[in-house]
């Protein structure tokens, strides 16, 4: 069966002239830092509940294999996700603590009158199945 199915791909490659790159070279014309391929602008509480937690999820991710990044991200959040293509408001803080036996997390503050009001905490945990 995975044979036949092996067969049908490589089939469908010919059809559609699909080839291997021969290097990774292509890869420098790409942002990869980019969170989506159009610009997010996240202006109301509501947007940024929607949205905001894939954007997270796939930093938090980030974070887990690519220690660059996790540098950065502890260091500017708002600015990664700026340079990502994502945009909060000036009253949203994001808070990012990665400490040495627990797993990385983002809390979502709005700046108030009287403080902050905590908006969103996200933690990645990796769950297997069988």
């Amino acid at each position: 069966m995975l044979t036949s199915i092996r067969n049908r791909l490589i089939s469908i490659k010919k059809i559609f002239g699909y080839q291997k790159p021969k290097n990774l070279d292509y890869l420098d014309d790409q942002d990869l830092s980019r969170f989506s391929e159009q610009d997010i602008i996240l202006e109301t509480e509501h947007d940024i509940q929607t949205y905001l937690p894939d954007v997270l999820g796939q930093a938090l991710a980030r974070t887990w294999v690519d220690k660059r990044f996790l540098d950065a991200f502890f260091e500017y959040p708002t600015e990664i996700l700026e340079r990502g293509g994502v945009y909060l408001p000036d009253r949203i803080q994001l808070e990012f603590k990665k400490e040495e036996k627990s797993r990385p997390k983002v809390t979502v503050f709005e700046k108030t009158k009287n403080g902050r009001k905590k908006l969103l905490e996200l933690k990645l945990i990796m769950v297997a199945e069988s």
